[in-house]
């Protein structure tokens, strides 16, 4: 038993394709985008509409509030529990969404080191707001000379997370990853939908302007007005940061837009790079109406 994964850039037509699967074959779609999970943020994160989440059933989106936080091992423990509880209902599972870590942590498993200590990782973020995080780096250079290499003095997120893993699993971080690893215990075949560059930039310009037109700045000073704010991971989410400036009058509109086209694009760029280096793709062309066609053959070949 294999089961399909459809991926691909923004934009590409993924949901689209998936939806059309699901309803072909008795399916049920699984989300793997890293912030369709939250709740209130429907226009910029281009979750499916009301009329496709009625149509097949989807699941990890609208599953957390904006000041929540998710990781991949999040996603991998709740997709695998997923997948088998579809499977048990006589139902296929389908994994859509761009976030490629997502994507590559079903294939190969993932790291499940102990759980993250709250206090040790406050007092570093505490310690590095004082004293300069270039600082905890060499602490980290000290422990983990290795792991260290790989990361810039300036990301704070991991040198904590590194300086974490040796407090907490008293090793460094490749050897906690290989003695914490969890192997996947299902088989999958990665689909991306492709498309040439300049077709695919225009797409997300316009794109990103049918979004603010569709109420994208409402979105995000509701959002505000609830409490939540630019220094939650949901606002990590491409364009958030920037149209809350917007909201606040903070930039306008023909800055904010541009802005917001260009991440988007290099997002996708990043994407395509990501995902070609993903080993067993199969690729689709965006657009092209075999693409159902070609994935009812695998599921048929691989599910009857």
């Amino acid at each position: 038993m294999i089961i399909p994964i459809i991926t691909g850039a923004t934009g590409t037509g993924k949901t689209a394709l998936a939806i059309e699967l699901a309803l072909r074959h008795n399916a049920e779609i699984i989300s793997a985008d890293a912030y369709q999970v939250y709740r209130g943020m429907d226009i910029g994160t281009a979750k499916p509409s009301g009329e496709e989440l009625a149509a097949v059933p989807h699941h990890l989106i609208d599953i957390l509030d904006p000041d929540q936080t998710y990781s991949a091992g999040d996603f991998f423990e709740h997709a695998e529990k997923l997948i088998d509880d579809i499977i048990s209902r006589g139902r296929l599972p389908v994994i859509a969404g761009g976030t490629g870590l997502y994507a590559e942590t079903l294939i190969k498993g993932i790291f499940s080191a102990p759980e993250r200590d709250e206090n040790f990782r406050a007092a570093l973020e505490e310690e590095g707001g004082k004293h300069g995080f270039a600082l905890l780096h060499e602490r980290l250079k000290s422990v983990d000379p290795e792991f260290a290499a790989s990361v810039p003095p300036s990301d704070k997120t991991r040198i904590i997370r590194g300086l974490e893993i040796n407090a907490l699993c008293k090793m460094n971080v490749r050897e906690a990853q290989r003695v914490f690893h969890v192997n996947p215990k299902h088989k999958y075949s990665v689909f991306i939908i492709t498309d040439e560059r300049e077709r695919m930039y225009a797409r997300i310009n316009e794109r990103v302007v049918k979004m603010f037109d569709a109420g994208w700045a409402d979105e995000v000073k509701n959002l505000l007005g609830c409490g939540y704010n630019e220094n939650m991971q949901s606002f990590k989410a491409i364009g958030y940061r920037e149209t809350a400036a917007l909201v606040k009058g903070e930039a306008d509109f023909p800055s904010v837009l541009a802005s917001v086209q260009q991440k988007t694009r290099n997002f996708a760029k990043r994407q395509v790079t990501w995902f070609g280096h993903m080993d067993g793709l199969t690729k689709l062309r965006a657009g092209d109406d075999k693409n159902s066609d070609q994935l009812s053959a695998f599921i048929r070949d691989y599910w009857t």
